[in-house]
C-alpha cells in the first residue's frame, strides 16, 4: 500500500510539472509577435494661440465703438483686425484687417470718431511714413463701394505739392484736418478732407 500510493503522488507530481511547463510555452509563443505601442516624447505640440491684445474707443454719444485686435505672429509679423460694436461692445462686426511688419502699427487715435458720431478714421505707422483711413460708423461701405478710403493715398494722387504729414482730428461732422510737409520738409499748408465726398481744401491758416 505504501509502495502504491508512493507511486500515485509521484505520478501526480510528474502530470503537475508538465502542465506547468506545457502553459508557459503556449503563453511564450501567444507572446512572439505581439508589439507594444510606443510613445514619442518627441511628438509634435499643438501651437499655441497667438498673444492677442484689444483697444478701442468709443464714439462721443456713447452708442459706437471701434475695436483693434492685435494677434502677434511667431515670425514677428502682427495682425491688426478692426471692427464696429455697439457701445457695450455688442453685435462686433468685422470691417477690416492688415498685417504688418515688427517695427510697423497701427492706432485708433483718442479723436477717432467724427462729432456726429457717424465717421471714424484709424492711423497706421509703416515704414513709408504715416497713413490714415476713414470709415463709417456702422462698417458698411460708402456709396462707391469702398468699405474706407485711402486718405493718404487720395491726398498724394491730389498732387498738391505738399507731402502728407498727420491728421490731428475733426474740423467738423466731415473734415478731417490734415498738416503737410513742403518738399524742402518744411511745414506746409494744412488741408480739408471732406467725408464722404472725398473733397480735399486747402486751408489759409496752418493747424
Amino acid at each position: 500500500m505504501t509502495t502504491l500510493r508512493k507511486v500515485e503522488l509521484e505520478s501526480i507530481f510528474l502530470i503537475s510539472i508538465v502542465a506547468a511547463l506545457s502553459l508557459f510555452f503556449v503563453v511564450q509563443r501567444n507572446n512572439k509577435g505581439v508589439s507594444v505601442p510606443i510613445v514619442s516624447i518627441n511628438s509634435p505640440l499643438a501651437k499655441p494661440d497667438p498673444q492677442q491684445n484689444v483697444f478701442s474707443q468709443i464714439s462721443p454719444d456713447g452708442t459706437k465703438e471701434v475695436i483693434m485686435k492685435i494677434a502677434r505672429n511667431s515670425d514677428d509679423t502682427s495682425a491688426y483686425s478692426f471692427y464696429t460694436a455697439d457701445g457695450s461692445g455688442a453685435n462686433e462686426k468685422y470691417i477690416f484687417e492688415k498685417m504688418l511688419e515688427k517695427e510697423e502699427g497701427m492706432t485708433i487715435p483718442y479723436n477717432t470718431w467724427s462729432p456726429n458720431n457717424q465717421y471714424f478714421f484709424i492711423e497706421e505707422n509703416a515704414k513709408e511714413g504715416k497713413s490714415i483711413f476713414a470709415f463709417k460708423a456702422d462698417g458698411e461701405a460708402f456709396s462707391e463701394g469702398e468699405v474706407y478710403f485711402d486718405v493718404t493715398d487720395l491726398f498724394k494722387k491730389k498732387d498738391t505739392g505738399n507731402n502728407f504729414s498727420e491728421a490731428t482730428g475733426w474740423a467738423s461732422e466731415s473734415l478731417i484736418i490734415i498738416n503737410t510737409t513742403k518738399e524742402d520738409g518744411s511745414k506746409g499748408p494744412s488741408y480739408w478732407f471732406e467725408v464722404p465726398s472725398k473733397a480735399i481744401l486747402i486751408l489759409a491758416t496752418e493747424f
